[in-house]
């Protein structure tokens, strides 16, 4: 069974565009992201450690995003490394990706915790 098919309709991405998001780490910890615009920025270990990544749209549902600063310990890409993700769908104030770094692809669930605008 498939979750997507051809007739359904897009997915309101605009969700993603702006705000404030939460998602679990491999460790179960939670990760809080702030998305404004073209600016991405991810808070590990409780604001502790950031990743900062410039994103390009290609278009309401897809970005492309470029690591700009990394103080996670660990973290197994560096500055310059390019991710493209797909917003797969939307539920509520969930929302289901896609990404590929490196022709590897992973899913992420983000949860937006403030209310739209």
């Amino acid at each position: 069974m498939s979750l997507s098919h051809a007739n359904d309709p897009e997915p309101d991405c605009n969700i993603l565009h702006k705000g404030t998001f939460i998602y679990a780490d491999e460790q179960g910890q939670e990760v809080k992201v702030i998305i404004d615009g073209n600016k991405h920025t991810e808070y590990h270990k409780g604001g502790k450690y950031y990743i900062k990544s410039q994103l390009r749209w290609d278009n309401d549902c897809q970005y492309t995003a470029k690591i700009v600063k990394v103080t996670l310990p660990g973290f197994p890409y560096k500055k310059g490394t390019i991710m493209r993700v797909m917003i797969d769908n939307v539920d509520g104030n969930a929302i289901f990706c896609t990404g590929i770094i490196n022709a590897e692809s992973f899913t992420s669930k983000l949860i937006k915790t403030e209310k739209q605008p």
